[in-house]
């Protein structure tokens, strides 16, 4: 019951490269009218997630001090931090880009679509060593919410554990 969005997020910037950016928010005006709507006080956070081609990234970035982002969605995790494949960048890169200019962070895929929570045996081994009491899915989450600018880590939770082992990791957050 409210007459304005929270968080506008523009879905999978960078899929298609520059001619499906300029398609679908630059050359029909969408991303200056979106502009505009939180100008006016109806959209009070205007972001973009990212995903494909880095040179829309860095275009967008490179605008911010017209669009004046106030958050960005990456895929952030303990791998992609320096080896990310595929349509995805490295999440070094993409987030010193965005703490360069002070512009908070969104996490998605801190667990790299489930895999960091099921690792090899002798990974779980050093892991419990260290802290027996924490579940191997809390270090990756640890480690996408310990850098200074994010915002929020997204969590996909089936199940309440998922949600009571996410709890006990963030509250508080210990960084990693």
């Amino acid at each position: 019951q409210v007459d304005y969005i929270d968080y506008m997020l523009l879905h999978g910037i960078g899929m298609g490269g520059m001619e499906a950016l300029k398609g679908r928010y630059l050359d029909n005006g969408i991303l200056d009218f979106l502009v505009k709507e939180r100008e006016a006080g109806r959209i009070r956070n205007l972001g973009f997630s990212y995903h494909g081609d880095i040179e829309v990234y860095d275009y967008l970035l490179s605008r911010h001090d017209e669009f004046k982002w106030d958050f960005v969605q990456i895929q952030l995790n303990y791998v992609d931090w320096k080896h990310a494949s595929g349509s995805n960048f490295k999440a070094e890169y993409l987030y010193d880009e965005l703490a360069k200019r002070k512009i908070p962070a969104v996490i998605m895929e801190p667990l790299l679509g489930g895999r960091l929570s099921n690792v090899p045996d002798h990974i779980v081994a050093r892991l419990k060593q260290r802290e027996p009491e924490r579940s191997v899915a809390s270090w990756a989450f640890r480690y996408a919410g310990s850098p200074q600018d994010v915002l929020t880590v997204l969590s996909g939770m089936t199940y309440m554990e998922h949600l009571q082992d996410n709890i006990r990791t963030y509250s508080p957050l210990v960084p990693l």
